[in-house]
């Protein structure tokens, strides 16, 4: 058989043992392909005929998205109870970190299974999906959960994970962080008024924001601090860390150097992100998109409006607002970019009251927009802002914005180095 089904020839031979021999293992496999018989359930069906167990024993380096019963022997790293709604109805869930020799994995039992952190188990009947573009094992019902001997030892201690590196709905995260920012808020919730934390976390390859719903003596400015058991939820199209009642927080005597400074980035390593705060890049400016110019905003909702009309408040008194969106590219890759009516006033160099003027003099609503694109399009810009990465695509929304000196020298000098000379 091709070499593609190598692999699956293995994995059968591994459930069966030395019961049956590789050729005739090749042969059903041939014979049940032919057939036209997806490979997944023609191993499950060759496994079964020989009265080999489904599931097929695996490490977790070995495990891969078409995993749909696998046997595994890990150690609980994290597990943490939660309430989810299902369909409208409310169930009790687990997730946490599952590791053996070889890695580590998230983890979601969808009933309440009797699994405690620090013990080894063997699970039987696991299936794996991809959740967030990462592996995730499942836990169902029939999974079969064999506790193991304290003796049985898998040495393994969760990593960090570095915040350049957070997903949006994130669990049971352990973070080793700066605390650059931290002021107590009181909102409002469901339940009444209610004090919270919130501020600014750093590590050495970002920064996110942090909200605390608990109060909790360790988060204070310029602390470093061992977070375990946080989540992550997207806020304003940026991954923000969550810390809950089931969350701990430690001070650290590590040392860690954070990124306290908005510093210039590539548009390629923000694009791996799914959101950040306070980046500087600097390229130029290919087109600047329609909506640009002076536009109209509802005055309840700030959405932009055509006509008067807002489709959630109706009719409405506009208020009239300016704006750029652009794409910027920088080499390594582009995104949308979007300066404010202060900024776009700032670079511009007059004021929507004057850009107003413009299109009554012109008889045009479009001539602020053709302006735009007379001083911006070929133009280099350099932004700093933060980024948001989700169903529109990669946005930049500026904080500030300038026409960067070129300094010919200097450029000279680093594009010598980049090509070694």
């Amino acid at each position: 058989m091709d070499d593609i089904y190598a692999p699956h020839i293995a994995e059968i031979k591994k459930a069966l043992g030395d019961g049956v021999s590789e050729e005739v293992i090749i042969a059903d496999l041939e014979k049940l392909v032919k057939y036209r018989v997806p490979v997944a359930e023609a191993k499950r069906s060759i496994i079964k005929k020989y009265g080999g167990t489904d599931s097929v024993k695996k490490t977790l380096s070995e495990i891969t998205t078409d995993d749909r019963d696998v046997e595994i022997t890990v150690k609980v790293l994290e597990v943490t109870k939660r309430c989810v709604e299902i369909k409208g109805v409310s169930r009790t869930i687990l997730t946490g970190i599952l590791a053996d020799s070889t890695a580590q994995l998230p983890f979601t039992a969808w009933s309440e299974l009797d699994l405690t952190k620090g013990e080894v188990v063997n699970l039987r009947g696991a299936y794996v999906r991809s959740w967030q573009n990462q592996i995730q094992i499942n836990l169902g019902n029939r999974c079969d959960i064999t506790k193991l001997d304290k003796a049985v030892g898998i040495e393994a201690e969760i990593t960090p994970t570095k915040l350049a590196d957070v997903k949006e709905h994130a669990n049971n995260l352990h973070i080793l962080s700066v605390i650059l920012e931290a002021d107590e808020q009181t909102v409002h919730t469901k339940e009444g008024d209610k004090t919270i934390i919130s501020g600014i976390l750093a590590d050495d390859t970002a920064k996110l924001p942090f909200t605390s719903w608990v109060q909790n003596p360790n988060l204070t400015a310029d602390a470093t601090v061992y977070i375990e058991n946080a989540y992550a939820k997207v806020f304003r199209g940026v991954p923000t860390i969550n810390i809950s009642e089931q969350t701990t927080i430690s001070p650290s005597e590590k040392i860690i150097t954070p990124v306290a400074k908005a510093t210039q980035q590539s548009v390629c390593d923000l694009l791996k992100r799914e959101g950040a705060i306070d980046v500087i890049i600097k390229g130029n400016i290919l087109c600047v998109r329609p909506g640009s110019g002076l536009i109209m905003r509802c005055p309840e909702c700030k959405r932009v409006i055509q006509q008067n009309i807002c489709r959630i408040h109706g009719p409405v008194a506009p208020v009239l607002d300016m704006r750029v969106k652009s794409v910027i590219d920088d080499g390594t890759g582009s995104l949308t970019l979007i300066l404010d009516a202060r900024l776009t006033e700032e670079l511009l160099g007059y004021s929507i009251d004057e850009a107003k003027k413009m299109t009554s003099e012109a008889m045009s609503s479009e001539v602020v927009e053709e302006n735009i694109r007379e001083q911006f399009v070929g133009k280099m810009v350099a932004v700093n802002g933060s980024m948001s990465n989700g169903e529109y695509g990669a946005i930049l929304l500026a904080e500030s914005a300038w026409f960067p000196v070129s300094d010919l020298k200097e450029e000279a000098i680093a594009l010598l180095k980049e090509r070694g000379a």
